[in-house]
């Protein structure tokens, strides 16, 4: 049974977090050996100073502070460092009725260590806690382990990350009514490389479950791979996180399927079809969770795109299509890439020299070589030389191919409607509002099943995602006649 320690990890965050009057330690003229009251608020550290202007002082020169880098925090008992250009200072005035002339300057802190460089967690084992704003376990759906602590604490679900032969551990647990996803090194690692590795295990998890947590986290480093001893934390704000809800896989068919009815032998029969996905709905295998972790961590253009498609589901209609084209164009690459695919071309190169010759003997004849014509023959020459570049369709067709995926008719047809969108037009010709909101809608829908088809086809699922373009068939007026569930 695994076994995780976290009563140091608590006391080592509990530590940073509480609320201190610490020495600022800095060269800067105007704040040396000032004391600054720190406070741990949402998403941050409120900052504060009691500045007491001397002669000769004007205002204007708070506007300037530039610290000496790290800025070195100290009580009797602690020790902090803010890395550079993560503390932001305002001054705020007193009433100009006051007598007294002490000045309120407040601000935040967006990063804070026990370390003076992120060095000093090199060569450790390294741990990431992200607290989440959720109460319900987030791994139970993918089929991993559960884990022992000394601490009473509950959704205790592991998953073991395997990513480039290295083994992390995915954990989740509930304590004091508060969630935490936690990522651990089984092996010495370096911060940069952990933040990475931790990025992209999170944005896995984001992936297919629709909800990326990335506002805030502490990372810890040990020397020892249990974690009973913890020799430094850092806390930093990320990315704000990206809460969709838009999961694509699920093992609850009753989350998808519409339970209602007219009456009791209608409810009965929706129950029926929902029984019928028991067995077919499983968790997520531990070594595909893994690849698609792997997957992004070594596939930079494919985990950006994985970013836009999360983002791009909470953007406006007019603009979820080009978000979503975005993503297919990246992800096509790399596969085209991995494989050594060269984008195919209409006809050999034989075929187009000869052609070639033809069209720029036309062009001198129509447009003969002369100052005067020298623009316009620059365009055409240009135009006929790319003549035989194959179209961003044909090579998004060929990614399909490479994970062994036939798009049918209408995801062709999405695929086609990609550039419009990509230069910012809507695929439809109908000028009614409903029938373009009904269209787009529907193409955007099976674009962001084709994202998930290219990705999941990639690294070996075989399984069923939620079918969105058949889901919301009441809203897009098409009912493609499939099931709410997907098999890939």
């Amino acid at each position: 049974m695994i076994h995780k320690s976290l009563c140091s990890t608590f006391d080592a965050i509990d530590a940073i977090k509480a609320p201190q009057t610490l020495k600022l330690e800095t060269e800067h003229y105007l704040l040396k050996n000032y004391d600054i009251s720190i406070v741990k608020v949402e998403k941050a550290y409120s900052a504060k100073i009691f500045f007491k202007p001397f002669a000769g002082y004007n205002s204007s020169q708070m506007h300037s502070v530039k610290f000496s880098q790290p800025v070195k925090l100290t009580s009797t008992n602690s020790t902090y460092f803010i890395p550079e250009n993560a503390i932001h200072l305002n001054q705020h005035f007193t009433d100009f009725n006051s007598d007294d002339p002490t000045i309120e300057i407040t601000g935040s802190i967006d990063r804070l260590s026990t370390a003076g460089d992120d060095s000093n967690f090199d060569g450790k084992y390294l741990r990431l806690v992200i607290p989440v704003i959720s109460n319900h376990g987030k791994l139970r759906e993918v089929r991993g382990w559960s884990y022992t602590a000394d601490l009473s604490v509950k959704d205790r679900n592991l998953i073991k990350v395997i990513i480039n032969n290295h083994e992390y551990h995915f954990f989740e647990f509930k304590f004091d009514e508060n969630s935490y996803l936690v990522i651990d090194t089984t092996d010495i690692c370096n911060a940069h490389m952990f933040k990475n590795i931790s990025h992209n295990i999170l944005l896995a998890l984001g992936f297919l479950y629709g909800n990326l947590y990335l506002d805030e986290g502490f990372i810890l480093s040990s020397t020892t791979a249990e974690f009973g001893q913890i020799n430094d934390v850092s806390y930093s704000t990320y990315r704000e996180s990206i809460m969709t809800g838009y999961r694509i896989h699920t093992t609850n068919a009753y989350s998808v399927h519409n339970m209602t009815g007219k009456d009791e032998k209608e409810i009965k029969a929706n129950e029926v079809k929902v029984k019928k996905w028991i067995d077919d709905l499983v968790e997520i295998e531990e070594p595909i969770f893994s690849a698609l972790c792997e997957l992004f961590y070594n596939n930079e253009p494919i985990s950006r795109a994985v970013i836009v498609t999360l983002q791009g589901n909470l953007l406006a209609l007019e603009i979820k299509g080009s978000a979503y084209s975005l993503a297919l164009e990246a992800i096509t690459a790399v596969l085209m890439e991995e494989n050594n695919e060269n984008r195919p071309k209409p006809v050999t190169k034989e075929v187009f020299k000869e052609l070639k010759t033809k069209f720029l003997k036309t062009l001198d004849e129509m447009l003969p070589p002369n100052d005067e014509n020298k623009p316009a023959r620059l365009i055409f020459k240009n135009r006929i030389e790319n003549l035989n570049t194959p179209t961003n369709t044909d090579k998004l067709k060929r990614s399909f191919e490479i994970v062994g995926y036939d798009p049918n008719k209408d995801e062709k047809s999405a695929l086609k409607a990609r550039d419009k969108f990509q230069h910012g037009e809507l695929p439809v010709s109908d000028n009614s509002d409903d029938i373009v909101f009904q269209e787009v809608y529907f193409m955007t829908l099976i674009m962001h099943r084709l994202i998930y088809t290219l990705i999941l086809k990639r690294i070996g699922y075989s399984g069923y995602i939620i079918n969105y373009p058949q889901l919301h068939s009441d809203i897009t007026r098409r009912d493609l006649k499939e099931d709410l569930f997907y098999k890939l």
